[in-house]
């Protein structure tokens, strides 16, 4: 690896350390748009981040017979999108969360 790809590397591992919960982050760019994963450590990591990050409230998406915290959010008409997911959890959501079908 040279020096660029060691650079590239640091730079995003410091932005992982800077967001406080997160345990991975993804980048998926394309001219036209990106999309950007953070996996959070905890329900509670998904509530901040979404907090620090200006992605508005979360809820909770269930697929089978899981469930996780979820918070996203979109800009520039589309083309930039944030999403931060929790942890799965087994079994039924939060009484109060009724989440989102999703697979």
């Amino acid at each position: 690896m040279n020096a660029r790809g060691h650079d590239l590397v640091g730079t995003l591992l410091d932005i992982l350390g800077g967001l406080g919960g997160a345990s991975a982050l993804s980048v998926h760019a394309r001219k036209a748009w990106v999309l950007v994963l953070i996996t959070a450590r905890s329900d509670e990591a998904v509530i901040a981040l979404s907090e620090e990050l200006g992605l508005g409230e979360t809820g909770v998406a269930i697929a089978e017979d899981q469930w996780w915290r979820r918070a996203s959010s979109e800009g520039e008409q589309g083309a930039l999108r944030v999403v931060v997911a929790g942890p799965h959890h087994r079994g039924s959501p939060p009484h109060g969360d009724a989440g989102d079908a999703s697979s």
